[in-house]
């Protein structure tokens, strides 16, 4: 009986230890991040790179949440704004998504999807929220509409 309650503690605390080290990913050694703005009106790309283990895939969505909050602020800290068209603001826009970097065939990445058919998330730099990618579609389609309508 004792040996099967140790052989339980050693078990759990084991599970512990595995989960907590799986947990805690740190940049530069887990994985990288890649920040691109090509022009001043188009959306920003966030890649978070894998490189030493593929990650959960709520650890990878977790990951890119946090990273598009401090790009998101830092844009925001910048006042970025793309322009002001007929007294509109227009502002910055960040896409995040995760990739895990096969060291065996680094030039063709896999992307990490976070739910089905999931693939990215976006930092609204007008609402300063994160959605889902569809719902930023969703959000862009509306923009576009109220513009037309103006015109």
């Amino acid at each position: 009986m004792k040996k099967l309650f140790f052989v339980s503690l050693f078990l759990v605390f084991f599970i512990f230890l595995v989960n907590i080290s799986y947990a805690n990913l740190a940049e530069n050694i887990d994985y990288s991040i890649d920040f691109q703005e090509k022009t001043p009106d188009m959306a920003a790309v966030l890649h978070i790179n894998f490189i030493s283990i593929f990650p959960d895939a709520s650890q990878a969505e977790e990951i890119v949440k946090q990273q598009l909050k401090k790009y998101g602020s830092l844009i925001t800290k910048n006042n970025k704004l793309i322009s002001t068209v007929k007294a509109e603001k227009r502002y910055k826009n960040i896409i995040g998504s995760a990739w895990y970097i096969n060291e065996l065939d680094p030039a063709n990445p896999i992307k990490i999807k976070f739910q089905k058919d999931l693939g990215a998330y976006v930092w609204i730099g007008k609402t300063k929220t994160i959605v889902p990618f569809p719902k930023y579609m969703v959000f862009l389609k509306k923009n576009i509409n109220k513009h037309n309508n103006i015109s």
